[in-house]
């Protein structure tokens, strides 16, 4: 088992790593109350991280920081009879057009219409968001890294053709072993990478050392496997847990905090994404972190509550009242926790110290994925045949 943690006591010094400093804005001069309005709580975090939007299309954020192209994506829109996504429809339908997929032998047309949709799809996005278009790679390629190398290169290709250019793009893969091995042949030629579906310490470590851009750990999923197992041990890194008692652990922030620390002490160039955000809470505990995936839902919920800081008396000539607040994490907590580094992982270990969890949620996340991807592929093949008999 990974044994990352220094121990002073029974106590886990991970816990100690969380940032306990309130950042403040710097003060400002007067201002009357009504030119400056409090702060919401999710203005408030995002002084902090940055609120990556989990379904752009309808987003109420404006200019977010990233978007994602994905086959559920393209199913969403293919699905949607909303006149607001119409230029997303019509780059789904440009793709079946596409010369070169339609020279393509028959066996690769459809899936090569579904590449160019994803980039059709991917090229609009990147005009609205402020950074990087992540676009997922097929999941039914997970365990194999060469397919996944050559898949990046073709995107790459079409990406180009339509005027994006790599420095706007980052590729998604799973984080497989041998996604991660795909992530690290393309980190070396200058492509940036993600990764997904992490629900292990094991793989983030893995994903650090081979010089992946971002890690984006599961909270909810991981939360909900530990919930419908309550036997199974929560936190092996921390004290013994009583086995008649329930635990106070939240496995899903855990593994976040342990992610963000481990990268950020020893991986700075890495970011971290948390996703599976399932409430506002969820949110502002993870404050700090680089990127957080959150439902439309989640960010209404957080636009909704009020804060003091921002807020402007007319009383008081420097600055607001609390103008700042308690941040989860930060790259000084992290320089500071009791954390080792790890030697490099290999396959046998990474598969070893994957868990039981990270095992179980692999297999079924990877099995969603290739679903989705069976299912969308579909509407390209009928297209292609409808097209071809006109």
């Amino acid at each position: 088992m990974l044994n990352l943690y220094k121990r002073t006591s029974s106590s886990r010094v991970s816990l100690t790593c969380r940032s306990k400093t309130n950042f403040t804005a710097k003060a400002t001069t007067y201002q009357p109350p009504s030119s400056k309005t409090s702060a919401s709580e999710l203005d408030l975090l995002q002084r902090y991280t940055d609120v990556v939007p989990d379904v752009f299309l309808g987003s109420s954020i404006e200019k977010p920081k990233a978007a994602t192209v994905s086959y559920s994506v393209l199913s969403g829109i293919v699905a949607s009879e909303s006149l607001g996504l119409r230029p997303y429809e019509n780059a789904i339908l440009s793709a079946l057009n596409f010369d070169k997929c339609r020279a393509a032998p028959d066996a690769e047309r459809a899936q090569c219409h579904l590449n160019k949709a994803m980039v059709n799809v991917g090229a609009l996005l990147s005009q609205e968001v402020q950074g990087k278009v992540c676009t997922d790679i097929d999941a039914r390629l997970a365990n194999e890294e060469g397919k996944m190398v050559s898949l990046v290169q073709q995107l790459l290709d079409m990406y180009k053709e339509v005027g994006i250019s790599k420095e706007k793009l980052i590729f998604r893969f799973p984080a497989t072993w041998h996604g991660i091995q795909a992530a690290k042949h393309l980190e070396s030629e200058g492509i940036s990478t993600q990764v997904f579906l992490v629900f292990s310490l094991v793989q983030a470590v893995a994903a650090a050392q081979a010089g992946v851009s971002v890690i984006q750990p599961n909270v909810g999923r991981t939360r909900e496997w530990y919930n419908k197992h309550p036997g199974v041990i929560r936190d092996p890194l921390g004290p013994r847990q009583d086995a008649a008692g329930q635990s106070s652990v939240d496995p899903g922030r855990l593994l976040v905090e342990q992610v963000y620390n481990y990268t950020k002490k020893f991986h700075p160039k890495t970011k971290v994404m948390a996703s599976g955000i399932r409430t506002k809470e969820d949110a502002m505990a993870l404050s700090g972190v680089d990127y957080l995936v959150v439902s439309s839902k989640v960010i209404a919920e957080l636009s909704a509550v009020p804060t003091a800081a921002g807020y402007n008396d007319g009383l008081q000539a420097m600055g607001s009242v609390d103008e700042g607040m308690d941040v989860a994490f930060s790259l000084e907590a992290a320089q500071r926790c009791g954390i080792q580094m790890m030697p490099s992982i290999d396959k046998k270990t990474f598969n070893a110290d994957l868990g039981i969890a990270g095992e179980e949620l692999l297999r079924q996340s990877l099995q969603q994925q290739v679903d989705q991807a069976e299912q969308i592929l579909p509407y390209f093949s009928k297209s292609i045949t409808a097209s071809s008999s006109l």
